[in-house]
């Protein structure tokens, strides 16, 4: 009998501590891209951004050449993000641009 209970009570509690290591957390994060001068850069950059498996939401203030994304924690990083920028050619944060990066003409 004693047994049964503890079988019974783990079968319940399992499904509990599981469910909660693979919730989809949403994070927001915002990059500092000082490259980012004109309208053409940031719809470049959001463009290239937006085909990240995992970002669900991008918005800009080109004033203040800075871009938040939200995204899914448990699918992609915010340093594959900075990554990301970095390697089309902007530099962001503290990352450099990649110096063989190609630009569009007008960026």
């Amino acid at each position: 009998m004693k047994n049964l209970f503890r079988t019974l009570a783990w079968s319940a509690v399992l499904p509990l501590l599981a469910s909660g290591c693979f919730r989809q957390e949403l994070q927001v994060a915002e990059y500092h891209i000082p490259d980012m001068a004109s309208p053409a850069a940031e719809a470049y950059i959001q463009a290239r951004l937006k085909g990240l498996i995992g970002v669900k939401t991008i918005s800009s203030n080109l004033e203040e050449r800075t871009l938040t994304v939200s995204y899914k924690s448990s699918t992609i990083r915010t340093m594959n993000i900075e990554e990301t920028i970095s390697i089309i050619g902007f530099s962001v944060n503290n990352r450099p641009a990649n110096p063989k990066a190609k630009l569009p003409e007008g960026l």
